[in-house]
């Protein structure tokens, strides 16, 4: 299974970094990756999160690969906090996210988007990686990076 990571050009060589910042699935100061099932959804999140700052960095985009699916767990929809996809990110989703995290049940953690309804997408998601879980390098294997930057090539 791939999944995708959007880095900019100051980290993006630290393919298993993560900063403790908080984020919907992350109360401040836990560490968790955040990929997705496609590249699309990557750049989507990113977009969303970031804004119109994308256009003035280069970014990468770093290719995984798990190398066994069934270290991945499911978010099923119905298991989902009722503000799961709301702004400011809701403490329950975050202390959920911690939750998993200290579990260490699985590596990853498959959850829908909430830039996009589930209902129009169900095969995409976002994927939570635990960077603590014990040899996630080696279940977590680093392919490549891809520059790229937001704004259209002219020519």
């Amino acid at each position: 299974m791939r999944c995708y990571r959007i880095m900019s050009e100051a980290y993006y060589r630290s393919p298993y970094s993560a900063s403790g910042s908080a984020a919907r699935w992350n109360p401040k100061g836990t560490r968790m990756i955040y990929a997705s099932s496609a590249p699309s959804v990557a750049l989507l999140e990113y977009l969303c999160i970031k804004g119109n700052v994308v256009v003035t960095a280069s970014w990468y985009m770093n290719v995984y690969t798990i190398a066994d699916k069934t270290l991945v767990g499911t978010l099923e929809p119905v298991g989902l906090p009722h503000d799961w996809n709301s702004l400011p990110y809701s403490k329950a989703t975050q202390e959920f996210g911690k939750a998993w995290l200290e579990e260490r049940e699985y590596p990853f953690l498959r959850v829908p988007s909430a830039r996009m309804d589930i209902r129009f997408y169900p095969a995409e998601c976002n994927l939570l990686i635990n960077p603590d879980f014990p040899g996630v390098a080696d279940i977590l294997r680093f392919e490549e990076s891809v520059p790229f930057n937001y704004l259209l090539n002219q020519g």
